[in-house]
């Protein structure tokens, strides 16, 4: 089970160009042409996001990550090691879309608990 809530916030102090939400979100990755894979994003800033790949995919690479709720975006592959990738947005995330990616998902608490019915 994943959780979608933020974990902390790495301030840009290591030359990046945006702060880094680090996350734990399951998400999808689609290649131009090619079948959707899963995968996990570990961080995700205005510009882009970091995640655990199930298969190398090549540096320079189209792809687009799609997360619950939200439309797929077109992204390029910045960097891999093998098992992660980095990856920048096409487009920059506005704040707004940020902040909701990174926003805990409301909890429905089961009747009968809590005094609840």
């Amino acid at each position: 089970m994943f959780i979608n809530a933020e974990l902390s916030q790495i301030p840009i102090t290591d030359g990046r160009k945006a702060e880094r939400r680090i996350v734990n979100l399951a998400g999808a990755l689609r290649e131009s042409g090619a079948t959707t894979s899963p995968i996990v994003v570990i961080d995700v800033s205005l510009g882009g996001f970091k995640a655990d790949a199930p298969e190398p995919i090549e540096e320079g690479t189209e792809v687009w990550l799609k997360l619950v709720g939200f439309e797929a975006k077109r992204s390029r592959v910045i960097w891999t090691n093998g098992k992660e990738i980095g990856c920048e947005f096409e487009w920059p995330l506005h704040q707004i879309e940020l902040d909701q990616i990174v926003a805990p998902a409301p909890r429905r608490i089961p009747k009968g608990v809590f005094g609840r019915s």
